[in-house]
């Protein structure tokens, strides 16, 4: 049987005409902030974006700086929609991509006081070696390396500092420069002394170095022996007497010959004779009362005979009393008879003062060695590392200076002469082991103006011998010679000259306390020296001030280089 179905019959579907699709961005889904335009597509919409955003809606910020930092030199920075270039600090942006230097050194206050040098991208405010640029002043400021603890004994200068040692205590700069060692002597010294000698030089104040009060009974005659040895021309060796406007006399050195003087009343005798003793060789002096004459004896030979009327010395209540003092006298000297030098550099020995009543001193001088001489000497003047001379000597009418300086060194360093003006130092001749300017350990001599060498020579004087160094000076030209050779000029066009003008005192074998960094050299001497300036030869107990340890005329041996 056949089956049939009917199918029934197909729908029928009908679509509005596209006319009347509404508007698709009407309002438009676009984000607005991105979209250019929104383009109806009846029944559906396309958004076009504006550069730098994406998505369907143009909702989406497009990252420019992902891709190659956007074209940037330095810094991209990305924005909604968009990005821009930036640069470095020290650049500027120079059209929408490129970063160009700054050159901030165009600003002339950009540093101040301090020299500006530009840098790619930044720029450095510089400063001399010392010294260290302060941002908030804009100024270059000292540093002071003393705080950072560079040396033993430091001084802060202004952009440096320097590193010294005290050599008026002895020290001085060993070879690192920073630290300080004891100065040493490169030669021996014969420094033995006589326990049974007396030194009659060692008060420069010309004071007698011994007093002695002798009283008597019984009238006796003044009566002196003794053993003398001297290089010293002038000088008092003993008083005896009352006091100044009694009777009393006086034996002298002058003009290296024996001199008395003598007062008693309204009578005053001046008489000299016999040979020069001031030879260093050992002589017997006596001076007797014999009747009513004065005799003075050399090695027993009578060298002068000298009339008294009546008895020399007062006779006070019974007692005989005589004042004698050694070594200088006990009043000014400028009441002496004729005028003398009180201070003697001389030795004496077994003395004999009337009938001995001395002998009390001998135990003082035993237990002090600086009133016993040395056993051996020669002619000179003695430094032993301790003190100064000092002499007021005006330069500035010449108008030039010439120095001469003949001398055995005990050590290699120490000041032979100076010119001192209040905290400066307008000249200075020293030794030293070192070249501060050569940066060279070897013994030199060294002419400096302040803290400036402005010549040098270097020479080996500490050998025993005896050596001559000269330095004149005219003008604005110094000049050094040792032993006849030449030294080296370091005068350079504006460089510092000695000032012959300034009222300066002349320092003889050391220095005062000024400033250590007024000098390069503040060591006392050591050693035997003669000075001569501008043709006259300093005589030492002529001196404003000496230290009592310089020996004006006398020198002990100096032996062989240690």
């Amino acid at each position: 049987m056949l089956s049939f179905f009917l199918s029934p019959p197909p729908l029928s579907l009908s679509l509005p005409p596209l006319s009347d699709i509404p508007d698709q961005c009407s309002p438009s889904p676009c984000n607005p902030r991105g979209t250019v335009r929104c383009e109806d597509q009846k029944g559906d919409f396309l958004c076009h974006c504006f550069t730098g955003w994406t998505g369907v809606r143009c909702e989406k910020d497009v990252n420019e700086c992902i891709k190659k930092n956007g074209g940037c030199n330095h810094e991209c920075n990305n924005t909604m929609g968009s990005y821009h270039c930036s640069c470095h600090r020290g650049y500027m942006l120079v059209g929408p991509q490129r970063c160009n230097d700054v050159d901030e050194c165009q600003d002339p206050g950009m540093c101040g006081t301090a020299r500006c040098v530009n840098q790619d991208g930044a720029y450095d405010c510089l400063c001399e070696t010392g010294y260290v640029y302060d941002n908030n002043t804009k100024t270059c400021l000292d540093v002071d390396e003393c705080e950072q603890g560079v040396c033993e004994e430091c001084v802060n200068t202004p952009g440096s500092f320097r590193c010294f040692c005290d050599g008026r205590q002895g020290k001085k700069l060993s070879h690192d420069l920073r630290s300080c060692q004891e100065i040493t002597t490169c030669v021996s010294l014969t420094m033995k002394r006589n326990s049974r000698s007396l030194y009659l030089g060692r008060m420069f104040s010309g004071v007698p170095v011994v007093r002695l009060r002798f009283r008597r009974r019984v009238q006796t005659g003044f009566s002196a022996e003794f053993d003398l040895r001297t290089f010293d021309p002038e000088g008092v060796i003993f008083f005896a007497g009352g006091h100044l406007n009694s009777s009393w006399i006086v034996l002298a050195m002058h003009h290296g010959k024996l001199e008395l003087q003598l007062r008693y009343g309204a009578v005053s005798r001046v008489t000299s004779s016999g040979p020069a003793v001031n030879d260093g060789q050992w002589r017997k002096i006596s001076v007797e009362e014999q009747g009513r004459s004065l005799v003075i004896k050399i090695d027993r030979e009578a060298v002068m005979k000298i009339a008294v009327n009546g008895d020399l010395f007062t006779l006070k209540k019974g007692m005989h009393e005589l004042n004698l003092t050694v070594g200088g006298v006990p009043f000014k000297e400028d009441s002496l008879i004729n005028q003398v030098n009180p201070r003697f550099d001389g030795c004496m020995r077994e003395w004999r003062w009337l009938t001995g009543e001395d002998t009390s001193i001998q135990e003082t001088i035993r237990s002090n060695d600086n009133m016993q001489c040395f056993s051996t000497e020669n002619p000179g003047t003695y430094y032993p590392g301790t003190g100064f001379a000092l002499f007021n000597i005006t330069y500035g009418g010449s108008g030039s200076l010439s120095i001469q300086l003949t001398l055995r060194p005990a050590s290699t360093v120490g000041v032979l002469l100076a010119l001192v003006y209040q905290d400066s130092v307008p000249l200075s001749i020293s030794l030293s082991d070192y070249h501060r300017d050569n940066q060279e350990w070897r013994e030199y001599v060294l002419v400096s103006v302040g803290d400036v060498i402005v010549a040098s020579a270097p020479a080996f004087l500490c050998d025993a011998e005896v050596h001559e160094v000269n330095v004149t000076v005219s003008g604005n030209l110094t000049i050094l010679e040792v032993d006849g050779q030449p030294g080296q000029s370091h005068t350079t066009p504006g460089q510092e000259t000695v000032d012959l003008s300034l009222p300066s005192t002349t320092f003889i074998g050391g220095l005062p306390d000024v400033p250590l960094v007024s000098t390069l050299v503040s060591s006392f001497y050591s050693g035997c020296m003669e000075v001569t300036i501008n043709g006259l030869a300093l005589d030492l107990d002529e001196a404003f001030h000496k230290h009592n340890d310089i020996r004006s005329h006398s020198c002990p041996l100096l032996g062989g280089a240690l």
